[in-house]
């Protein structure tokens, strides 16, 4: 996983915008990239970093989610994959 941007304070919709725009929406084996949200409760949570997997979909990843992976110890386990 490759953290693409990140903000503690959360991210702005400039900030999504910026990565999105550096995306490429199709591969060229034609796969559209999907995004998909870390969602770790069930309110509302700010989405403080970017990530993009192996196979280039995107992640958007809430300061909960990450919090939630810190305090368990998978969150450098979780960049690795």
């Amino acid at each position: 996983m490759e953290i693409l941007n990140s903000n503690e304070s959360g991210l702005g919709s400039r900030d999504i915008r910026h990565v999105l725009s550096k995306i490429i929406d199709i591969d060229e084996d034609g796969n559209e990239t999907k995004l998909f949200a870390a969602v770790g409760n069930m309110h509302l949570s700010r989405v403080v970093a970017i990530a993009r997997d192996e196979d280039g979909d995107l992640l958007l990843i809430s300061d909960h989610a990450q919090a939630v992976m810190e305090q368990l110890g998978s969150w450098d386990e979780f960049l690795e994959d």
